[in-house]
């Protein structure tokens, strides 16, 4: 005979499983947590260390954009330095490959019109010597400067530019009208022949 099986009575019973416990913890967990995000102290405390943590913060940026600063001039005085010193070296290496061409030059930039009209004379004078040391044949500056451009040098123009500068300066001495930059220019052109030639 087959038993009837008790549909009132339930499969398992949940003892090990208390609701009413689970929510009880969690409402706890709900006060804790609302009372302490309202805990006047709390936000006290949170702004004291926000503010600090600003101003060390504050501090530190101030001092890196100064250190970065100082750098920065320290480079530009160290990349100033090294310009300067590269200038005297070139300076020196001028003077000491050709020290009268370098004394012309001081004269160019004298205060006095007067040394403007010697330097260009001196200039004229080493244009005719050097001429002469590349065996070229003539009496006079002119035809030295005549045969030179049989030769093909590409600046033998500007040396018969200055070189007609120079005849004025030596006919008409000081009534011939001479600037500081006109004595620049013609320096130049001669400059320019001198550093054809290889001279200077």
């Amino acid at each position: 005979m087959i038993e009837s099986i008790n549909t009132t009575e339930p499969l398992f019973e949940p003892t090990t499983l208390n609701i009413e416990y689970i929510f009880q913890k969690f409402y706890i967990f709900i006060e804790w947590l609302f009372g302490f995000v309202t805990n006047p102290n709390l936000w006290s405390t949170l702004g004291t260390i926000s503010i600090l943590s600003s101003i060390i913060f504050l501090v530190i940026i101030i001092f890196s954009l100064v250190r970065i600063r100082e750098i920065q001039l320290e480079e530009k005085r160290e990349m100033d330095h090294e310009i300067n010193e590269a200038l005297k070296k070139e300076q020196e290496k001028n003077r000491d490959e050709n020290p009268r061409w370098h004394y012309v030059l001081t004269l160019t930039e004298s205060p006095n019109d007067s040394d403007w009209r010697v330097a260009i004379m001196e200039a004229d004078s080493m244009l005719e010597e050097l001429l002469r040391e590349k065996g070229i044949s003539g009496d006079t500056l002119a035809e030295l400067l005549e045969g030179a451009r049989s030769n093909g040098y590409l600046h033998i123009q500007d040396a018969w530019d200055a070189h007609l500068v120079r005849n004025q300066i030596a006919h008409q001495g000081i009534n011939f009208p001479l600037s500081q930059i006109e004595a620049r220019r013609i320096m130049k052109l001669y400059q320019n022949f001198f550093e054809e030639l290889g001279v200077i």
